[in-house]
């Protein structure tokens, strides 16, 4: 995992790619599903494909940590609202504006309900300029 972290970080993706594969596949046989070890590298797959344009594969691997967190025993509402806030911005790079107004309603509902602030839901990509010129829906 780590050494994965370190690949991706110096912008080496099909290395970073291949142990946190590896790692995924180990954590699943080992922890099982319901680990949030299994969320944390299926997000850090996700954010890989992300990293190179693969935004379908990138939208797959956070709805996967996605679901896995909301079938959690106990819910994260934090961790929620940071994947909820990986999705919108994968919409957001995509131009999909309805979708991305949603997951990030949500996200800020999740972090509302974990008592933090909307200042810490973070957008990238585009300017709101921008988007609102590309898309005046939101």
């Amino acid at each position: 995992y780590n050494i994965a972290t370190i690949h991706m970080e110096i912008g080496n993706d099909d290395e970073a790619m291949n142990f946190y594969r590896e790692t995924l596949r180990v954590e699943r046989t080992s922890l099982g599903e319901n680990y949030r070890d299994v969320v944390l590298t299926t997000q850090h797959v996700g954010q890989v494909h992300q990293q190179r344009g693969e935004l379908t594969e990138a939208l797959y691997y956070f709805q996967q940590a996605l679901d896995l967190q909301k079938k959690a025993p106990q819910q994260n509402y934090g961790a929620i609202a940071q994947t909820l806030n990986h999705i919108g911005n994968v919409l957001l790079q995509r131009g999909d504006a309805q979708g991305l107004v949603h997951a990030f309603s949500e996200a800020l509902r999740f972090l509302r309900l974990g008592g933090k602030s909307n200042d810490e839901l973070t957008v990238s990509g585009f300017n709101f300029y921008g988007l609102s010129k590309m898309h005046p829906e939101c």
